[in-house]
């Protein structure tokens, strides 16, 4: 799918180099304008039937990404004695490739990560590294903030409610705070339905 695309926006920028060279005229013009919208329905027909997506709402107000770029969940392990999950889902700024908007959560555990809930937020017992449970953050570049959950409120909670080779699916709320200024929002409703990157 991910190769598709990237066929696919080759072919848009040899066309649009092949038509920039070709000089201007009326006709052209035309055929050049058809071709974009072309371009940009088929890239919307394919947003639509992409069937990822996470989604929450943020005091209130619903927030739901679906964009193939900037989706995706990465289990494994990459610290000895140390499980995790990483699960990222945004908007895509097309003009930085960054993200204006969007969810992070990060789950580590000592034992493989698996379907359950991970409803706590606790130092590691035997290792000491870090914290074990889940980690919850929002970001928005239109307040210039970043939201992580905090050790010392409460805890999100989070749900892994199918987990195969090639998805997940799962829920996840809480409260989250600016950590400079203990500013907060609330996170409700939120769910996902994700591909595996690895």
């Amino acid at each position: 799918m991910k190769e598709l695309r990237m066929y696919k926006v080759l072919i848009m920028f040899i066309l649009g180099f092949l038509i920039s060279c070709s000089g201007p005229s009326s006709e052209r013009k035309e055929q050049e304008n058809d071709d974009q919208e072309l371009i940009e329905s088929e890239v919307k027909k394919e947003m639509d039937e992409y069937p990822y997506y996470i989604r929450a709402r943020v005091d209130g107000e619903l927030r739901e990404f679906n964009n193939p770029d900037m989706l995706y969940i990465m289990v494994g392990s990459f610290i000895p004695g140390i499980f995790e999950a990483s699960i990222v889902g945004g908007a895509l700024n097309e003009n930085d490739n960054g993200s204006p908007e969007g969810f992070n959560i990060a789950i580590k555990d000592e034992e493989e990560i698996r379907v359950g809930s991970y409803d706590f937020l606790e130092p590691f017992e035997s290792t000491g590294y870090g914290l074990r449970g889940a980690s919850l953050g929002y970001y928005t570049k239109s307040n210039n903030k970043t939201y992580v959950s905090d050790v010392d409120e409460e805890d999100p909670a989070f749900e892994l409610t199918e987990l195969t080779e090639k998805e997940a699916k799962g829920t996840f709320s809480g409260r989250v705070y600016d950590m400079i200024t203990k500013e907060s929002v609330m996170i409700t409703e939120g769910e996902f339905y994700l591909e595996r990157i690895n």
